[in-house]
């Protein structure tokens, strides 16, 4: 093998940390959106449809990160089920807790996710939100960012 092959091996060895660099830059950036959950913090909203209303006018595919940003103490966000969304309630066991904020919640599949506030009553006063997951269209970019 003499000269050659020991100058393939150290060819190969600087070339394969480069690569393996790129593919992980690719791999990060491929990842999803963070949506900051109605533009702002998670906390009673000025109206009850307030973060509904900023969630019908976003796009989610599968992989976007919602970024709920909140007071530990004062709020948290529960993953619930259709029943418990509509009626405001949280059993002891919810789909997912999210007592410490900020939270991040990936949302890994298409599909209805719905989430709410279990303290007092701050979901009946708005503290609610349901994302609708989507495959993405053709056109949407694999690379999104939002300002």
């Amino acid at each position: 093998m003499g000269a050659h092959g020991d100058y393939w091996f150290s060819k190969a060895t600087a070339v394969t940390p480069l690569a393996l660099i790129i593919i992980l830059l690719f791999t990060a950036s491929a990842g999803g959106v963070k949506h900051i959950v109605g533009g702002s913090v998670w906390s009673i909203p000025p109206s009850v449809h307030f973060y509904n209303n900023w969630s019908t006018s976003q796009t989610f595919v599968p992989g976007d990160v919602l970024y709920f940003d909140f007071e530990s103490e004062m709020y948290n966000v529960h993953q619930v089920l259709s029943d418990e969304y509509n009626h405001c309630e949280s059993t002891l066991s919810p789909v997912n807790a999210y007592e410490e904020g900020p939270a991040l919640v990936t949302l890994p599949y298409t599909g209805e996710y719905m989430f709410l506030c279990s303290m007092l009553n701050y979901c009946s006063q708005g503290m609610k939100i349901m994302i609708f997951v989507r495959m993405p269209s053709a056109s949407t970019p694999p690379v999104r960012v939002l300002p």
